[in-house]
């Protein structure tokens, strides 16, 4: 396993939408396969921090190098400078970049009561909570968002659309500092491919409230 970590850290403070959480420090941890953008998620995520003026660290932690191994990232997000370092064991958000990861890896077990998961998935919140029980009284969402990846950007590639969806649950970030983040860490691609991505987030962020949410 290879622990590669950035650290963002600027002095100034980001008032947070409706107060989502406390102040304390926020821990993101991300599950998924090589190919699907975990990586590029936390980097995104961490520049959005940036852009919004808060201290933020990200960073993955690497298996196997070949495409469809499992990978993790994480991400750290707080007012206050962060010392802390290492993998996050009991994260505030989980993120599942694709479901199959729960057959392989027990990424449900020992999460905080406060966790919020989101998952990509085209099955619904009941299914995941009647088959792991241990996630029953946690804050569940599902999105299709390879479903929407494929109707913009016509790949199976759904990290950004999910931190679209993200955004919508939690305000964690502004949308114009993960436009802005986006296009970063996105810069080698084709502009026509980052504006893409972009509206594949927008798309899922308005699912929050529609139809196209289920929650706990």
């Amino acid at each position: 396993m290879e622990l590669c970590e950035r650290v963002y850290q600027l002095p100034t403070r980001l008032p947070i939408p409706d107060e989502w959480w406390d102040l304390s420090m926020l821990e993101i941890t991300i599950h998924g396969r090589g190919g699907q953008g975990v990586v590029v998620t936390s980097r995104i995520l961490g520049t959005a921090a940036l852009y919004d003026g808060v201290y933020a660290q990200d960073f993955p932690l690497y298996g196997a190098a070949r495409r469809g191994a499992p990978v993790m990232a994480f991400v750290r997000i707080d007012d206050k400078p962060i010392l802390l370092r290492g993998y996050i064991a009991k994260p505030d958000i989980l993120m599942l970049l694709d479901e199959s990861i729960i057959e392989v890896k027990d990424v449900f077990s020992d999460l905080p009561a406060d966790c919020t998961i989101i998952i990509n998935t085209t099955r619904r919140t009941e299914d995941f909570k009647d088959a792991h029980p241990e996630i029953k009284d946690l804050r569940v969402f599902c999105v299709d968002g390879t479903g929407i990846a494929l109707e913009y950007l016509k790949k199976p590639i759904p990290n950004v659309v999910i931190i679209g969806f993200l955004i919508g649950i939690t305000h964690l970030i502004t949308i114009d500092a993960f436009k802005k983040a986006v296009r970063d860490e996105l810069g080698k691609y084709p502009l026509d491919l980052i504006d893409k991505n972009i509206e594949g987030a927008l798309k899922a962020n308005e699912l929050v409230t529609g139809a196209g949410v289920s929650a706990r």
